[in-house]
This record gives structure tokens, C-alpha cells and sequence, in this order.
């Protein structure tokens, strides 16, 4: 009789196994090399959207502002839209957005502005980092993941960074000079207004201009600190007044050590949606909502946002005397596209010193790229 010839159960148990191993091994690599495409991607956008402020630069001899200042806006709209156009609006014309650019109304604001409805719900793509993995926030309609360096610690000195608002229009109640909020009655600094490449006196390749921030969304209400949307929108009060334009470098010390040791139990401040990081991508807000479009150098990439004892407002939004660091998915760090269209990725390690000397374009820091 012949006989038949098969695998035992133990061969094919161990096949098994052996198919398992390598699937087990194969998969973060895997996962890794799609990483590196979306982080590629996102390096990309940013380098595309800082030459587009180099275009806008050429063509103006400035910098769009934070927010635009033109019309008034802040009363034209019959549902009182205090959210004006943002950097982002104006720069459309140097991303391939011209037929956007055309379409928006400068004269009303950005957010519920009648006339600027069908652009408030367009989505442009290059604004978005594919390893954010969030399409749907939980408010509002539009994202971006880009936004704006507005300087370095505010202690050292307000609106020191490459992107920042301009000054009142002269009709009292645009810009900053003009439309004040309840915060603080500290005065405005010499750095606020419109600027140009020749205000980057510490050098346009030591100076950001953009980086990431993920965008808001999460459970409503207070959340602890160890939630996994912590970065997504949220802020903790850390028991520090926190006074701008001082010079004092060692409470600006303070404030992001504090920071960086919230407890994990401690819960946010606010009860609202985390409606703000990167909501909205056509408008912008100046004063107690910079985490719309903006993000300042306080505290590290990667650390949760930090709210002054000071700060009034209901919610954790960002106001000028809070830490708003930049934040990602990606592991270790985040994208930073410099001012002169180079973009670096740096890590969460980065040393505060350093952190601090890439975020003020006018501050006088010497720093060298074996530093970050």
C-alpha cells in the first residue's frame, strides 16, 4: 500500500507560528514607513506654505498679519463676528487658492459672516498633516494643522515672532491697540504692527515661522491630564501670574516648569468642546482664542497647553500670557518650518533656551543648529 505523505499537526503548528513571527515583525515596519511618508507629506506642506509668505513678501514687502485689519468687521455682521480673516486667508493667492482668495469678503469677519459661508466650509488641503488622523473636529467645520509662530515666552517680550497682529486701523476697535481684551491693562510692546524680513534681525534661518498643533476635538467638559486628547484642544491653569514684557527669564522659567508637571489627575480648565486648535481655517482671533492659528514658544513641542492664573477667560483658548506649544503625532517631536522656507523637525528634548531663541525673531539670541 502507498503511502500518503502530509504535515503533522505540530509542523503546521509551528508554520503557524512562524508566519505569526514575521507578520509581528514586518508590521511596524510597515507602520514605520508609512509614518515617514504622512511625516514627508507634512514637511512638504509647511516648506509650500512658508514660500507662499516669501511670495506674499515680495508682492507687499510684509508679512501677512496674524489677522487681518481691514473693514469693521466687528460690527458689519449681523451675528456680531469678532473672527477675523486669518494669515491663512490672506497667503490663498501664493497656494494655488486664487478662486478662494477672490471669493472672500475682507470687509466681514471670518467665522459666521454671511458672505463668507461657502468659503468657511472649503476645505484646503495643503493646511492638513495626514498623521493628525482627525477629519471631523468636534466643532466647527474646517481644519488646519499649520499655525503661526507669535513669539517666545511672553515675559521676554509680546509678539516677538514672525507671524503677529497688526495695530489698530485708527477706527478703535481693530487690532490690538484698539479692541484690548479684559486680560490685562499691560501695554502693548514696539513688536506689534506689520513687519518685514528686515524685523528678523536674529536671522530668518534661527527664527520659526509655522509649525503643527493637532486639531481640537475630544469629550465634552473638563478632562484629567492623562486623557488621550489631552493636546487636542485642552489647557491647565498652573498657579502663575504671569506678567508680559518684563524681561524676567526666570519666571518664563517657571512657567514652563510648572507646565510640564501638571499632574496626570488634574482636570482642564473649561467645560465647552475643545473648539479651538485649528478650527476654521479662513478666520482668526487676536486676543483670548490664538490657539485658532497660532502657537507661541513657552514651553516645548509636544506639551500640553498651560493657562496663566490670570487669564479670564471661560474656556482655555489661548490668551498672550499663556504657554500654547505646538504638537503632533508624529513620534518625538514635530515639524518647525524656519523663516527663511527651511523646515526642521524638532524634538520634544529640545532644551527651553533653545526652544525659546527660535521663537523671537528680533531678541538677539545666539544659537547654532547643533542645538535643536
Amino acid at each position: 500500500m502507498r503511502s500518503r505523505r502530509a504535515f503533522t499537526l505540530i509542523e503546521l503548528l509551528v508554520v503557524i507560528a512562524i508566519i505569526a513571527v514575521l507578520i509581528a515583525l514586518l508590521l511596524p515596519a510597515v507602520q514605520s514607513a508609512r509614518e515617514a511618508a504622512r511625516r514627508a507629506q507634512c514637511t512638504n506642506n509647511l516648506k509650500q506654505i512658508t514660500l507662499s509668505i516669501h511670495n506674499y513678501h515680495d508682492q507687499n514687502n510684509a508679512v501677512p498679519p496674524l489677522v487681518e485689519n481691514g473693514g469693521n468687521f466687528l460690527w458689519q455682521s449681523a451675528t456680531f463676528d469678532a473672527w477675523p480673516m486669518s494669515w491663512s486667508a490672506a497667503t490663498l493667492p501664493q497656494i494655488e487658492g486664487l478662486t478662494l482668495y477672490n471669493a472672500l469678503n475682507f470687509n466681514w469677519g471670518g467665522l459666521t459672516s454671511p458672505p463668507n459661508t461657502t468659503i468657511l466650509h472649503t476645505q484646503v488641503a495643503a493646511l492638513i498633516c495626514p498623521s493628525d488622523g482627525i477629519t471631523i473636529p468636534s466643532s466647527g467645520t474646517t481644519i488646519r494643522n499649520y499655525h503661526a509662530n507669535v513669539g517666545g515666552p511672553p515675559e521676554l517680550g509680546s509678539w516677538d515672532g514672525a507671524i503677529i497682529p497688526p495695530k489698530s486701523d485708527g477706527n478703535g476697535i481693530n487690532g490690538l491697540d484698539g479692541y484690548v481684551p479684559p486680560l490685562t491693562a499691560q501695554p502693548w510692546n514696539a513688536n506689534l504692527g506689520t513687519i518685514g524680513f528686515s524685523s528678523f534681525t536674529d536671522g530668518l534661518s534661527n527664527t520659526a515661522m509655522f509649525s503643527e498643533k493637532l486639531v481640537g476635538t475630544g469629550p465634552t467638559g473638563s478632562v484629567p491630564r492623562t486623557n488621550p486628547y489631552a493636546k487636542r484642544g485642552y489647557g491647565w491653569v498652573i498657579p502663575i501670574v504671569v506678567n508680559v514684557d518684563t524681561g524676567n527669564a526666570a519666571e518664563a522659567l517657571s512657567v514652563a516648569r510648572a507646565c510640564m508637571a501638571v499632574p496626570g489627575n488634574q482636570m482642564s480648565k473649561g467645560g465647552a468642546l475643545p473648539a479651538g486648535n485649528g478650527l476654521n481655517w479662513v478666520a482668526g482671533n487676536e486676543s483670548g482664542c490664538l490657539i485658532w492659528g497660532a502657537y507661541n514658544h513657552s514651553v516645548g513641542p509636544n506639551n500640553v497647553q498651560c493657562v496663566a492664573s490670570n487669564d479670564p477667560n471661560g474656556e482655555a483658548w489661548g490668551s498672550l500670557p499663556d504657554a500654547i506649544p505646538p504638537g503632533s503625532n508624529h513620534p518625538g517631536g514635530v515639524n518647525v518650518a524656519m523663516s527663511d522656507g527651511s523646515v526642521r523637525f524638532i524634538k520634544d528634548s529640545v532644551s527651553l533656551q533653545a526652544w525659546w531663541a527660535l521663537g523671537s525673531r528680533n531678541r538677539g539670541e545666539i544659537i547654532s543648529s547643533d542645538q535643536y
